[in-house]
């Protein structure tokens, strides 16, 4: 399949392409700013950001990723759904067949106060606004697993915000964000139970994985995480199914023995008996997609830089190793 969209032909709303600066959806931007209203955030959303802000499971700590991190995570989503420099084409593949048309299951994970699928269908939006893609009738089921009560919170909360305004450009939203704990295989076994269910109907399914890496690398909990993220992966397989995984370009991430080295020969092992040798040799972190753009700040006149890195994985109907 085809590009979703051809990087000549994203509109200013969302790319500039002269000054090579990102901006942000507007319906994207109305619901955030809708959010800080809403949890009383918008001074502390002008401030200047102090460092190590990550997120967390405490009203305050995911009020401040929603006051200062939550425009840098929505733009590393933007930046791998545009591709912009053209080049992530395995990515823009994946979007190119979950967001053309039919009813398609949408699974954001951690979801935080829901800054990747909110950046996904705004952007769709913006897109099909300016007639850069087909409006296709287009039904979304969104579930978002996230273990912060007030992430969830906001993320319903913004959704709810741009129903109508999704209609309007033929796509149709449903979403329940559950309690998601990745070390736990009770709720891990929630969510993997309800999105076999939401997914029957469905023609393409997409898991969208992203800024893990602080978590399971930064943290030490890869290992003990594993177990869930195999009852995710095998029993998502289907028929154009997909998991994108998205963090930050950085050393831990990329680097030797770092965070995608692992998760690569993890996925490499577990899937083994379903893919060619030439399959199992392109997944290596020198293959990885990396892009970088600078962002038009939503709130302030300045600009800041996103750099992302970001791996496909494909979950063939076959099977996996057991």
């Amino acid at each position: 399949m085809s590009r979703l969209i051809k990087p000549a032909d994203i509109p200013a709303t969302l790319w500039h392409a002269e000054t090579t600066c990102l901006h942000l959806a507007p319906t994207l931007l109305t619901a955030w700013k809708h959010l800080l209203q809403h949890a009383g955030l918008e001074e502390k959303a002008l401030q200047s950001v102090p460092a190590g802000i990550t997120g967390g499971l405490s009203k305050e700590a995911t009020d401040e990723h929603l006051a200062w991190r939550f425009s840098g995570s929505s733009a590393r989503v933007q930046l791998s759904l545009l591709d912009p420099r053209d080049e992530l084409s395995g990515v823009t593949d994946a979007f190119a067949k979950v967001f053309s048309g039919g009813t398609v299951l949408v699974a954001d994970l951690p979801c935080g106060s829901g800054a990747a699928v909110l950046t996904l269908l705004t952007s769709i939006a913006e897109l099909r606004r300016q007639d850069r893609i087909p409006r296709n009738p287009l039904y979304v089921k969104v579930v978002g697993g996230e273990l912060s009560d007030s992430a969830r919170g906001y993320a319903s909360l913004a959704i709810d915000h741009i129903k109508e305004v999704l209609v309007d450009q033929a796509i149709w939203v449903s979403a329940e964000f559950l309690p998601w704990n990745a070390l736990d295989k009770f709720s891990t076994a929630d969510l993997t139970n309800r999105l076999t269910v939401l997914g029957q109907e469905c023609s393409a399914r997409l898991m969208v994985l992203a800024n893990f890496s602080g978590f399971l690398q930064g943290e030490g909990k890869w290992k003990e995480a594993l177990p869930q993220f195999e009852s995710l992966f095998v029993h998502g397989r289907a028929h154009n199914s997909f998991v994108l995984w998205i963090e930050p370009q950085t050393n831990k991430v990329i680097g030797l023995g770092g965070f995608f080295a692992r998760a690569l020969g993890w996925f490499k092992k577990l899937f083994s008996p379903h893919q060619t040798k030439e399959e199992q040799e392109t997944l290596v972190v020198e293959n990885l997609g990396k892009s970088v753009a600078g962002v038009q700040h939503p709130l302030k006149d300045h600009q800041f830089k996103v750099h992302l890195v970001i791996q496909r994985f494909d979950l063939p109907l076959s099977g996996a190793k057991a």
